[in-house]
């Protein structure tokens, strides 16, 4: 996926954003990952991100969300919390 702009965002629907979510970890399951320029999103996302979703994640060290749903950056936000049991 290129780097979201306003546009694209608005263009996602839930049930699209779903999908791009559950293909990202797909392609992170079957080590798959696409190849990014990750300069080129830094820069593009300079002046402003544009995510099509929000993803809540365990503060694990062994966990990604980047990695294990295999998007770029700016795509989503990514809460991580503590939680002590």
């Amino acid at each position: 996926m290129k780097t979201l702009t306003k546009e694209m965002q608005v263009s996602i629907s839930p049930s699209k954003a779903l999908e791009l979510l559950k293909d990202g970890n797909s392609r992170f399951i079957n080590n798959l990952k696409i190849n990014r320029n990750l300069l080129q999103q830094a820069n593009e996302t300079s002046d402003g991100q544009h995510p099509f979703a929000v993803i809540l994640s365990c503060i694990d060290s062994r966990t990604s969300a980047e990695l294990i749903f295999d998007q770029g950056w700016g795509t989503y936000l990514v809460f991580v919390l503590l939680a002590i049991l």
